[in-house]
């Protein structure tokens, strides 16, 4: 193990790292945009609340090179290594209000395997992107984005026993990923998540078992699909009232609704007014998800 302060690189200690090391965090603020492009590493804080990486990169920040930053380049910690597992930590991009800065990614995921333990990400808009991009986007990016942020490989990532912050689209992208006993907090008016999983994927996001909740008075979709067949499900999810009756949105003026795969179980929450496209799961269906979902992503609770 190797242990550090927040009076030392940690993207300088990540370039002297191997396969199999951990890297240990004191406590401490380090103020440092970091890329973790080494597999089977694992990087843990001392405490989530006081082991805290920070940078306040957003859109149209011009970076050094002279263009705006976009929204895949504003990440405080851009993750490509593989099988990294981050654990008690905090990852922030300070770069609000939204209505201010717009796009601050937190973290920017798009390494396969990836676990996050007992971690905060905090942003407001586009707080955690999980990779991969859809493939228009690699197009489009290809020569501006890093070669290692263009990878189309479909990926699976956990968030277990963590907390999310954030207002629009705060959790979007095309991962196979499960949130589970976790905190989805909304900071404003806005959406959770915004999949943007292809066709073929036949699961996209599962929101298992966490808590919806908000910071302040605010009014709240679940989710919209960024692309057209983005699929997300919340079961047995507790939801506080700012969350909108309709539950989702089919994105602005889009025929999103007549593709996009959204599912929803819940024993104690009134479903009646959601979205007639929505997928209303029985209490069968849902466990027969779940236990699907975690072996496509073979994840043991």
């Amino acid at each position: 193990m190797i242990t550090i302060t927040d009076s030392i690189s940690i993207n300088e200690t990540i370039k002297k790292l191997k396969s199999g090391d951990t890297l240990f965090l004191k406590n401490g603020i380090y103020n440092e945009k970091i890329i973790i492009n080494v597999d089977n590493i694992s990087i843990i804080g001392e405490d989530i609340n006081k082991t805290i990486i920070r940078n306040n990169d957003y859109f149209h920040k011009i970076l050094d090179d002279n263009n705006e930053a976009n929204t895949f380049r504003t990440y405080t910690c851009l993750i490509t290594g593989k099988n990294v597992k981050l654990s008690n930590l905090t990852i922030e991009n300070t770069s609000l209000p939204s209505k201010k800065y717009g796009q601050a990614v937190a973290l920017h995921a798009c390494g396969d395997g990836l676990v996050c333990d007992n971690v905060c990400l905090k942003s407001a808009q586009d707080t955690l992107f999980t990779g991969p991009l859809p493939l228009d986007l690699i197009e489009r990016y290809t020569g501006f984005l890093r070669p290692d942020q263009l990878m189309p490989n479909k990926t699976t990532q956990i968030y277990k026993n963590c907390k999310i912050y954030g207002d629009t689209d705060f959790i979007f992208g095309c991962s196979q990923a499960l949130f589970i006993n976790s905190n989805i907090i909304s900071i404003g008016n806005g959406f959770v998540c915004a999949p943007a999983h292809s066709k073929d994927m036949e699961y996209g996001y599962l929101f298992y078992k966490c808590n919806v909740i908000s910071e302040n008075e605010c009014s709240v979709y679940l989710g919209r699909p960024w692309r057209d067949y983005g699929t997300a499900a919340f079961i047995d999810c507790k939801l506080e009232e700012h969350i909108d009756p309709r539950g989702f949105n089919k994105w602005d003026n889009t025929n999103r609704d007549k593709t996009a795969r959204f599912y929803e179980y819940s024993k104690n929450i009134d479903l009646s007014k959601r979205e007639k496209w929505i997928n209303e799961l029985n209490e069968d269906d849902a466990k027969k998800y779940v236990n699907n979902f975690f072996k496509y992503i073979n994840y043991k609770e």
